[in-house]
């Protein structure tokens, strides 16, 4: 959960290579940007796009940092509704907000590359989320 200007962490649980080979993917953890006292006209919308280091072997998901253990998985991000955030896309997604406090969620997944092995281990990687309100 993001709250306000404060970075947040995102910890996945643990995952067997195997599993991820197998599944493909991770399960699917909330992400939740809190936006308070929000004000504004009626109908009025906030477009988030998300921007970091795009994995070269999967377009739209995040990279691992080059210091991490685990090798061969990218992150994904997608609204509620499944619809995939593709990192660096200045489409990004747009939500409507009312007036006061509005929680803005997403999930995201480790997402195993296709024809590579998973490298166990840990990793981190990091994620700028912009706020457009239109």
């Amino acid at each position: 959960m993001v709250d306000g200007a404060n970075l947040a962490e995102i910890h996945f649980p643990t995952v067997s290579n195997r599993d991820l080979i197998v599944a493909g993917q991770s399960v699917h953890l909330p992400v939740v940007f809190k936006l308070k006292d929000c004000k504004g006209p009626a109908g009025y919308n906030v477009k988030v796009t998300l921007s970091g280091t795009e994995d070269s072997g999967q377009p739209g998901f995040l990279a691992v940092d080059d210091t991490s253990t685990a090798q061969g998985v990218g992150i994904g991000m997608e609204t509620l509704d499944g619809k995939r955030v593709d990192i660096n896309n200045t489409t990004g997604a747009t939500f409507a907000l009312t007036n006061g406090n509005n929680d803005i969620n997403f999930r995201a997944w480790i997402q195993a590359k296709s024809g590579r092995d998973v490298t166990i281990g840990e990793f981190t990687a990091s994620l700028t989320a912009t706020f457009e309100y239109i």
